[in-house]
């Protein structure tokens, strides 16, 4: 790969060469004619006329009025963009600028004729991508190099490499927006770490704040009462504050004779007086020199100091040491017997020496209490509690250090495994190395690269491959032959039921491929192996299979379910150990890797369940989710993933909508309330969408009214935002809601007196408004009532409006939107209502299974392709 690398690298050079040379050759032509029109004394060519001759037509503007004619600049090749400048042989003028149409990707054969980001060669688009860009659809006739490989997150970098969930696109290269990290190398858990306040990952993966440290903005800093005063970050704010040695900071000693206040700072012990103005309280009061206060001496007739006033005895209940009276009890100087004087950290406990707190007198031979048990390894908590090899001690209790994070067991080390070592870097091989002592990477093989931290691979687009050949799935292949397309590596025909029409376009069971499309658009489902017929079934799409589970059949309430691969035309049942209680309109979305079904109640009852369970399609086993924080009992939840969370929202409890919602972690098994402030308030008919950042709500009925607020919350900041209402649909609810790329589209719905719609707007993100749409050909009015009918999808560039109903009419039609052209092909009827019945979108089918068609609960099962 490496000759291939310095060949391009030499043609490129000297290819970025040619502009420069060019420049100087005109900048050298200018200096002549400009140094010729200085130095001469000779008039301008045609004397005083203007240099556009005589009057043109009148409606000419002043500036195209060349030689008395009037000429349009932007194509006119002999006064391109200004009278007198004239195009080069072989140039045009398009659009005011002379350029060569035969290699401007613009202007390609002719002015207007754009490469759709292919190069220009010979007047024709060639199949060659411009950098950046690559040709993923395989239909680079239609579309050119239609994906933008630094910037889309399902290409990022290449057509097979797609950014984990939640993470973006940056210049080609997977990142996770700030503040969150990847951490833990899984995909179904996308961005999982909060990096602004995870001490175990503080501004990046493995960044371990030590103890009685916490994160903070991503900075790891001190806990409240410590202080790091060694310097070293291993064992972190391994200083206690508030003591005398560190009062309010490091260094803040006090003085002998004095205890720290920490809210003053130092001050002078109970007893004694500073007199001399040194540090350092080094007076007792009860001395007859300075009896209460500096300078205040006993007279002979009263010799003896209490500490407070001259006596001529002591008083009872203090002894007299020397002309003291001093409580032997509490005396730091006299403590049981005169001259008994407490050492460092020693105070006097009821007439006897006693350590201060977090000290102890664990060697006899030295003076006082020497050992701080907060910070000393060798005796923390407590004389002879040793911390095992790597730890240190903090506030009382052994802690691995910030440089030796993993317990070991018998000690503390950088790693244990080769799994502590997890850069984030899918490029790299992390193993522990040395005993433990160190984590060390290897980058890709000779001849391979890193493909945007995902993967190391021969390619990523091909400008890295040599010759003609091209990148497809990773790999350099020499182009295709005639009617075939790169596709993952290998030349396949677009016209097979695996690639129809573009790569990876399966046709799935029932289906073949004619021209390039898929045919016919509704096939039935199997029967056989099919769960019972239900209704209220909570269901969602785990990436190749529906997902069907609970749900109320001819029995009553059920907890079993099945998995349906539209391939292979299959059913499979589920596992049932372990799977939540017998429920209806459960919410369900799918991670990567688990469902998580949340939520539902008793079809016999309007209270709501707040438990849940996670299912793993692997290995076919159900789990518990936590119920601590979780939301209020719901049914008919909107569940999201957002790529690190389970998002839970709205719903119904006792019969009234139920506000506000969770967040919920699957791997962590923990739950987190959503922000409050500003939130979209409870409301039944909420039209929703997911963007893939935003959870979209629009309009409702709040009370017997109907309303067309809108609402965004984005689940990574917590941050909930109003949507503008000026050119905003009207009140309505029961409405259609499709994120389509970049906008929101919101269709029909029922106004505040029960009426059906059958218009809308569309919501730019970007901009921040509504778009009027085009009601032309638009679908027959209908409204869309969550978990009954009406379904929705986006195909990637058009949407999906589909069922639904018209006052007790149900719709078993539909009609796909164009945000470009409108309103396009209809959706021919399906078979059944499915009303109650599973709907769900794939990405490239509609999914209808069970339900209701009128009375019946039907066994039946259909899938639609647009």
């Amino acid at each position: 790969m490496r000759p291939a690398r310095e060949a391009r690298h030499r043609k490129t050079t000297l290819g970025a060469r040619w502009p420069l040379l060019l420049a100087l050759a005109v900048l050298t032509g200018a200096c002549s004619l400009l140094a010729e029109s200085a130095l001469s004394d000779k008039p301008p060519a045609g004397g005083a006329e203007p240099p556009n001759g005589g009057a043109c037509a009148p409606g000419c503007a002043a500036d195209a009025c060349c030689d008395g004619a009037c000429v349009d600049l932007s194509q006119d090749g002999a006064h391109c963009g200004a009278c007198g400048n004239a195009c080069g042989a072989g140039e045009s003028c398009c659009g005011g600028s002379c350029t060569s149409v035969l290699n401007d990707p613009t202007n390609c054969g002719a002015c207007g004729a754009p490469c759709l980001n292919t190069l220009c060669v010979g007047g024709h688009c060639s199949s060659e991508c411009v950098f950046g860009f690559d040709n993923c659809d395989g239909n680079i006739v239609t579309n050119g190099c239609e994906v933008d490989l630094t910037s889309d997150p399902e290409r990022c970098g290449g057509c097979s490499l797609r950014c984990p969930s939640g993470a973006i696109c940056d210049e080609g290269q997977c990142a996770c927006a700030p503040p969150l990290l990847d951490c833990d190398e899984r995909d179904d858990t996308g961005c999982e770490t909060d990096g602004s306040s995870n001490p175990a990952n503080c501004g990046g993966c493995g960044v371990t704040c030590g103890p009685n440290m916490e994160c903070q903005a991503g900075v790891c800093g001190c806990q409240p009462g410590y202080d790091d005063c060694n310097g070293s970050a291993d064992d972190g704010c391994e200083s206690t504050l508030g003591t005398s040695e560190r009062c309010r900071a490091c260094g803040d000693t006090c003085a002998d004779g004095m205890i720290c206040d920490p809210g003053g700072g130092c001050a002078c012990a109970n007893g004694l007086l500073d007199c001399d103005g040194a540090p350092g309280c080094e007076s007792p009061a009860t001395d007859p020199t300075s009896c209460g206060a500096c300078g205040a001496q006993c007279a002979p007739e009263t010799p003896f100091c209490d500490g407070a006033a001259c006596m001529p005895t002591c008083a009872s209940g203090l002894a007299a040491c020397g002309f003291s009276c001093v409580d032997m009890q509490t005396s730091p100087r006299h403590c049981g017997a005169c001259g008994v004087a407490a050492g460092p950290h020693q105070h006097c406990e009821a007439g006897a020496l006693a350590c201060d707190a977090g000290f102890a007198d664990c060697d006899p031979n030295v003076p006082g209490c020497e050992s701080d048990l907060a910070r000393d390894p060798q005796h923390c908590g407590a004389c002879g509690t040793v911390c095992k090899p790597g730890a240190a001690c903090a506030a009382g209790a052994c802690a691995c250090g910030g440089f030796t994070p993993h317990d070991c067991g018998a000690d503390c080390r950088a790693c244990c495994s080769d799994a502590d070592c997890s850069d984030g870097d899918g490029c790299t091989a992390d193993v522990c190395a040395d005993g433990g002592t160190v984590c060390r990477s290897t980058a890709c093989a000779e001849g391979q690269q890193c493909c945007s931290l995902i993967a190391c691979r021969q390619c990523c687009t091909s400008a890295d491959c040599s010759g003609d050949e091209i990148c497809s799935g990773g790999a350099c292949i020499p182009p295709c032959g005639s009617g075939l397309a790169a596709c993952d590596g290998a030349c396949v025909s677009l016209g097979s039921a695996q690639h129809c029409g573009a790569c990876g376009n399966a046709c799935l069971s029932g289906r073949e491929c004619r021209d390039g499309a898929c045919t016919p658009a509704w096939v039935l489902m199997t029967r056989i192996g099919a769960p019972a017929p239900r209704q209220l079934a909570a269901a969602t799409w785990i990436g190749n299979a529906l997902f069907v589970w609970g749900g109320r059949t001819v029995s009553g309430d059920v907890s079993d379910g099945a998995l349906y691969d539209p391939a292979r035309d299959v059913w499979s049942s589920l596992g049932g150990a372990g799977a939540p209680s017998a429920r209806v309109v459960a919410g369900a979305a799918w991670t990567g890797s688990l469902v998580l079904v949340w939520g539902g109640g008793s079809f016999a009852s309007t209270s709501g369940l707040s438990t849940g369970g996670a299912y793993d399609p692997v290995a076919r086993t159900w789990r518990a989710m936590s119920t601590t924080n979780a939301p209020t009992a719901r049914r008919s939840p909107f569940a999201v993933w957002t790529g690190t969370r389970l998002l839970i929202w709205g719903g119904t409890a006792g019969g009234a909508p139920a506000a506000g919602g969770g967040l919920y972690d699957p791997v962590a098994d923990t739950w987190a309330p959503i922000s409050s402030a500003g939130a979209a308030p409870a409301r039944d008919g909420v039209a929703w969408a997911w963007s893939g950042t935003e959870l979209y709500l629009f309009g409702g009925r709040a009370g017997e009214a109907t309303t067309n607020e809108g609402y965004a919350y984005n689940p990574t900041t917590d941050v909930w935002r109003a949507l503008p209402t000026a050119g905003a649909p009207g009140p309505r609810a029961d409405a259609f809601a499709v994120w389509m790329g970049n906008r929101l589209l919101v269709w029909g719905g029922q106004d505040k007196n029960d009426a059906t719609l059958d218009d809308g707007a569309s919501y730019d993100a970007a901009a921040g408004t509504w778009l009027a749409i085009d009601n032309k050909d638009a679908p027959s009015r209908r409204s869309r009532s969550e978990r009954r009918t009406g379904w929705t999808g986006w195909t990637g560039a058009r949407a999906l409006i589909a069922g639904g109903r018209n006052d007790a009419m149900f719709r078993k039609d539909g009609k796909l939107y164009d945000p470009a052209a409108g309103w396009h092909a209809s959706m021919s009827p399906a078979a059944k209502q499915h009303s109650y019945g599973v709907g769900v979108w794939t990405g490239t089918e509609l999914i209808l299974w069970s339900g209701l068609d009128g009375l019946l609960l039907v066994a039946d099962g259909e899938r639609f392709r647009p």
